[in-house]
């Protein structure tokens, strides 16, 4: 199942294409979203506009991440749309101060993305770390991004106990795109400049 929302935002198509991938624990599994409510009340795109619709595609094989043990998932960004867009692939790990020390989280991206640093969120009242990927360049339709690799290894120290803390939805991965028609035409000269301006990461929280 894959659920898209389409949003009129200032003087930008916004559309969130809300695919979570979830590192679930003791089983690795996709979950899909779509929040509604996320940017209350903004208009639907008019009819005849440019569709945006992303999708992430990841690595389908299950996995089980465990004290000892490690797991790592490569996610795309598919464009599915009509238009080209800019986009930001965005991660949140569930965060638990015991055990956080004993997790070792690793990211591999090339050049054409630029690595934020990590940010404190709350998904559900869940604290989490988000880590968001700014794609430095336009994606054309019907394309597909370079790969992002999430690793992350387990130490043994971990107990039961912390274990029992995680959700299901320990890891979630979430792909937002924007049409970069209006901002290049209001003079955006790069998509980091364009996404910071539709998606600034000072507010942003997806899940």
């Amino acid at each position: 199942m894959k659920k898209a929302l389409l949003v009129a935002l200032c003087f930008v198509l916004v559309s969130f294409a809300l695919v979570n991938g979830t590192f679930a624990l003791p089983n690795l599994d996709e979950v899909f979203q779509a929040v509604t409510e996320l940017l209350n009340g903004f208009g639907m795109p008019e009819e005849g506009g440019t569709t945006i619709n992303v999708e992430i595609i990841s690595d389908d094989k299950v996995q089980r991440l465990f004290p000892g043990g490690a797991v790592s998932r490569v996610s795309q960004v598919q464009n599915l749309g009509t238009g080209a867009v800019y986009f930001r692939l965005v991660y949140a790990v569930q965060y638990d101060e015991e055990s956080w020390p004993h997790l070792d989280i690793d990211f591999t991206a090339g050049n054409e993305f630029t690595e934020h640093n990590w940010q404190d969120i709350k998904v559900g009242g869940t604290p989490y770390k988000m880590k968001v990927f700014t794609y430095n360049s336009e994606l054309a339709a019907k394309a597909s991004s370079p790969g992002v690799r999430i690793s992350i290894s387990m130490d043994t120290a971990v107990t039961s106990e912390q274990l029992a803390r995680y959700r299901s939805d320990f890891l979630q991965i979430q792909a937002l795109a924007i049409d970069p028609t209006p901002f290049t035409e209001k003079g955006f000269a790069t998509a980091e400049a364009a996404l910071d301006k539709a998606l600034p990461l000072d507010k942003l929280n997806p899940f």
